[in-house]
């Protein structure tokens, strides 16, 4: 774990440490406001001991000309090391857990992101958020929301960074320790499957709740010993915990598709998810989840890759020849396991990267196909 020496963070340790006592949780050991990240022990009401890694920063009204008047933000960044990718340590332990965050002094509010999805990161880069966000954090205490990330403003290519689309969740600090408890769940998720266990965590107003992780089996509609062997048998691991849910379900309908012969499960970086045999032709099809908020009362697919490579930024963004079909999870709008599936071929072309595909996919009307067989009978 690489640490940073800092200064002036008092403030913010101090404030994390105040919403991990009134959230229920017993400190048992703080950090120094001198070291980031902050690293805290803590007990929880059931008696289970808990270690945070917390990358905090300070979060305020952006008040610089030239920015929205209604613009709140806070800048990832330790030091003056700007020249650079910065690696978090994400943690994986039972016991340990990352939580990145901004804490506002000035609301007593916290805006906190996945970690995961900021992992490399290169300081210094903001997270912004808006003034209905922070009263809509005061008014219900726990709120999410969908937030498009972009590498238009950048001054220089990082194709490790991740643009895609991200969750972000606003708490007063009575629910800290639920939002620790759910980045124990969901971190890494996709942010549609993130948006939508913090939307049903909102239901539970008691400052005091501890969720506890065992709700994921209704939420997969697996077993726990199908989860595990998910997690066991997936190339990405933890990361994958959602996308192999949608994977799994997904399978089993190919399975009972008339006209499919063959469906074969492919768990390799860099290749679509399944080749399934229809009709004694072989297809390729990459599953997706949609984001939990509609865009313009329109179902989004945030169509993109993670990563690109560093010789070409445009390798972000799929080409049409990686596959034949689009299957369009539908789980994080309709919390149901269903699928809209669309041909490659009727996606538009990205604007800037020649060859390549979209990133703005909406899943609406033609053409897109409720059956998958419908889609695969159509003339190539």
């Amino acid at each position: 774990m690489e640490r940073y020496e800092v200064h002036g963070r008092e403030g913010i340790v101090s404030f994390v440490a105040e919403a991990l006592e009134a959230s229920g949780a017993r400190i048992i050991k703080t950090p120094s406001p001198d070291t980031a990240p902050f690293e805290y022990r803590a007990a929880t009401p059931t008696g289970e001991i808990l270690d945070l890694v917390c990358y905090a920063f300070t979060a305020n009204k952006y008040r610089q000309g030239g920015r929205p008047e209604d613009e709140h933000r806070f800048q990832i960044k330790y030091g003056s090391d700007f020249d650079r990718y910065h690696y978090l340590y994400v943690a994986d332990e039972p016991h340990r857990v990352t939580l990145m965050l901004g804490v506002h002094l000035e609301e007593r509010v916290i805006v906190a992101v996945d970690p995961a999805m900021h992992n490399p990161t290169w300081f210094s880069s903001s997270v912004e958020f808006k003034d209905e966000h922070v009263e809509e954090i005061h008014r219900t205490g726990w709120v999410g929301w969908e937030r498009s990330r972009s590498e238009a403003r950048r001054k220089r290519p990082m194709p490790r960074v991740s643009f895609q689309t991200e969750t972000l969740l606003g708490l007063k600090p009575d629910r800290f320790l639920r939002y620790v408890q759910l980045e124990r769940i969901a971190s890494s998720m996709d942010p549609g499957e993130r948006l939508l266990l913090i939307d049903r965590l909102a239901d539970e107003r008691s400052p005091d709740v501890v969720v506890a992780p065992h709700p994921l089996e209704l939420e997969l509609g697996l077993s726990a010993r199908q989860i595990l062997d998910l997690i066991d048998g997936a190339f990405r691991l933890k990361v994958a915990v959602r996308g192999s849910a949608a994977e799994h379900h997904l399978r089993d309908h190919l399975a009972t598709v008339p006209g499919v012969d063959e469906v074969r499960h492919i768990d390799q970086d860099g290749m679509p998810d399944f080749e399934v045999v229809f009709q004694g032709h072989d297809f390729r099809i990459e599953c997706k989840n949609v984001l939990r908020r509609l865009s313009a009362g329109r179902i989004k697919v945030d169509f993109q890759k993670t990563r690109a490579s560093k010789k070409d930024p445009c390798s972000r963004y799929y080409r049409p020849e990686e596959f034949e079909v689009l299957a369009a999870c539908l789980h994080p709008v309709t919390e149901a396991w269903e699928f809209r599936f669309c041909s490659t071929t009727k996606i538009p072309p990205h604007e800037r990267c020649l060859g390549h595909l979209s990133e703005k996919v909406y899943v609406e009307g033609d053409p897109w196909f409720d059956r998958v067989e419908e889609l695969l009978l159509q003339p190539s």
